[in-house]
């Protein structure tokens, strides 16, 4: 019986940027990673407006949309959005990827072609990995989820997606996904 070969988080690092921009390395695995449709990008962009709002009147942290960021020994995740804390980037080689840790709080929009299964285990190993919020936006079903080590928050019609990790920061679920 054959096993396949896995590779490591440096040698996914080692590939060039045009080998590795479609991918994803999970357990040492390469993933392919699919294109965004118009409806992901739309609410993925909504979400950047809102959040770029919000670092302008308070630089609390920075904001970096699709950076390869290492959340284990063997996985390179590239979140649709990354939020970091203020000073969490400080030294690190802005030139280089993939990012040494796991964002702060891990942002994906929710497509039709991927798994509960595949977002469960995206979700955890981003937690396992030190980010202390991940937010699942869900478009189709007009939800955002708030997943940390203690729980889940479903956010729907009128709540408001907040963070104690963005003092300040408020956007209407309804704003977010609307439209489209």
């Amino acid at each position: 019986m054959a096993t396949a070969t896995l590779m490591t988080v440096e040698e996914f690092a080692q590939m060039s940027t045009t080998d590795t921009e479609n991918y994803e390395l999970v357990e040492g695995e390469l993933v392919p990673l699919s294109s965004a449709n118009p409806r992901h990008a739309h609410v993925r962009d909504r979400l950047v407006q809102a959040l770029w709002n919000y670092f302008d009147q308070s630089p609390t942290g920075v904001l970096l949309s699709e950076v390869d960021c290492r959340i284990s020994q063997e996985t390179v995740r590239r979140p649709d959005l990354s939020i970091f804390v203020a000073g969490r980037l400080d030294g690190i080689d802005q030139n280089k990827i993939p990012l040494p840790f796991a964002p702060d709080i891990a942002v994906e929009v929710l497509s039709p072609s991927e798994s509960v299964v595949d977002v469960h285990r995206k979700v955890l190993g981003y937690l396992e990995g030190g980010s202390q919020e991940v937010w699942q936006l869900d478009h189709a079903n007009g939800e955002v989820f708030v997943q940390t080590e203690s729980g889940i928050r479903l956010l729907r019609g009128g709540a408001v997606l907040e963070s104690p990790l963005l003092p300040g920061f408020s956007v209407a679920v309804t704003k977010l996904l609307a439209g489209f």
